[in-house]
């Protein structure tokens, strides 16, 4: 268990806006006819993707201020092909959730493609019922990847039980319904986030629930536009949650975070492991709970993270592992074979740094367990402690980075991690914010 010696100022904090609700802003802007707003947007690379391949369709654009953009569309059906390929750099919820919508539109086509890591994601998951729905969608890298070519049609009514729990399939079909005016059942077996039913809602549209994790949505749906408000993004608080806990004194307020409940897996996770996190000022925004989260120096302890837990942490378990560090007898996290899907392959991610840090760690296929309590794991830690430089491994991927600068502030470790130019893709200012909050 690696000793606890950091002081935070107390202080409020913000974190940049949720991902999933500003890429979702501009989709639904962009199936709108009219103008649209948003604040609070997120102003990184991933969105920023989104919204540019957008405009290339023919949405238009205004930065009014900072976080706060007006869209005007002429609405799904004046959409239009266009004429470069669409670039999502390193988004995933970008590029899964856009090929979900062009394919129900008749007459676009599109070459959707991003970076050399987004290449490599599976894109299966959603060419595979996609394709059955009616979509011509193919993958045109190895094993059904990135680019993919799209000649958007009229699609048919769908019902779909999903194998896995993914916000991202759901929400790709949901879009590709609405964008071809037609049905879709939808079904998964554990419920995943539900920011597009959310959104789809606070428009004005209805979901008949034929179950807690089976719904239908059915046509004609009102797509006239909104005015949309981003909280903050509680995968970036997360970082900061794991900060404040594991300090050795000082307290963080991180204010106006989204507290969707299929989002806020890592604060159950945390409170298991015995964190002190209390939420205030409760609110309704745009249909999204919202909140502050305080936290307090706590004393950690290995827990049991729960099956049904796993898909509302899935972007958090990077830095809930490194709390996992901090936790007596150790972290194990299982039933996460999709963290192999992400960035990042963040089991091998997670293990090979691990082990670079000298930890023993048992990896599985769905996930890994280290036992940080022994006496070998005690030698460890002292000799991190006087000043062994150890090289870690980014990958290209924003939340292991962000993760492992979270560890080196909290343990004082000599961390040379390769390359943090990814954070941008999710958390301008991380590591200022994070250089702010510690005493010298």
């Amino acid at each position: 268990m690696i000793p606890r010696n950091t002081k935070l100022k107390s202080k409020d904090i913000q974190v940049p806006g949720d991902k999933s609700l500003s890429h979702r802003s501009v989709l639904f802007a962009a199936l709108s006819k009219g103008k649209s707003k948003v604040t609070g947007f997120l102003e990184a690379e991933d969105p920023l993707n989104t919204m540019s391949a957008f405009t290339k369709l023919g949405l238009i654009a205004k930065k009014i201020k900072a976080g706060e953009y007006e869209f005007e569309s002429p609405g799904k059906d004046r959409l239009v092909s266009p004429n470069v390929e669409l670039d999502f750099g390193n988004a995933g919820t970008g590029i899964r959730l856009s090929a979900g919508l062009i394919c129900g539109l008749p007459g676009v086509d599109a070459v959707l493609t991003g970076d050399d890591s987004l290449k490599k994601r599976p894109m299966g998951r959603i060419i595979k019922p996609l394709t059955a729905m009616g979509a011509s969608i193919v993958g045109l890298g190895e094993k059904e990847t990135a680019p993919l070519k799209i000649q958007g049609k009229k699609l048919a009514s769908f019902r779909y039980e999903s194998p896995i729990a993914s916000a991202q399939i759901k929400s790709c079909l949901m879009l590709a319904a609405i964008a071809s005016e037609t049905e879709l059942e939808y079904s998964e077996s554990i419920l995943s986030r539900d920011h597009t039913e959310n959104m789809f809602r606070f428009l004005g549209n209805k979901i008949e629930y034929l179950s807690p994790l089976r719904f239908k949505i059915s046509p004609p749906y009102f797509l006239n536009g909104g005015e949309f408000k981003v909280p903050g993004d509680i995968s970036s608080a997360a970082f900061f949650l794991v900060l404040g806990v594991l300090a050795k004194e000082g307290n963080l307020l991180i204010q106006n975070i989204g507290l969707n409940p299929a989002r806020t897996g890592i604060l159950t996770a945390l409170k298991l492991m015995g964190a002190k996190i209390e939420i205030e000022n409760q609110r309704i925004e745009c249909g999204e709970p919202v909140g502050d989260l305080r936290t307090y120096p706590s004393t950690l302890k290995k827990a049991n993270i729960p099956e049904e837990l796993i898909p509302s942490i899935i972007d958090e378990i990077p830095i809930l592992s490194v709390a996992g560090l901090f936790a007596e007898g150790g972290f194990e996290i299982r039933h996460a074979e999709e963290l192999r899907a992400k960035e990042s392959d963040r089991i091998h991610t997670m293990v090979s740094n691990f082990r670079s840090l000298g930890i023993e760690v048992e990896e599985f296929p769905d996930g890994y367990a280290l036992d940080g309590t022994s006496k070998k794991s005690n030698e460890i830690w002292t000799s991190l402690s006087s000043g062994k430089k150890v090289p870690i491994l980014s990958f290209m991927d924003h939340r292991i980075a962000m993760s492992f600068l979270i560890l080196k502030a909290l343990s004082g470790f000599a961390l040379e991690i390769d390359e943090t130019s990814w954070i941008e893709t999710s958390f301008p200012g991380f590591e200022t914010l994070l250089k702010d909050c510690l005493y010298e």
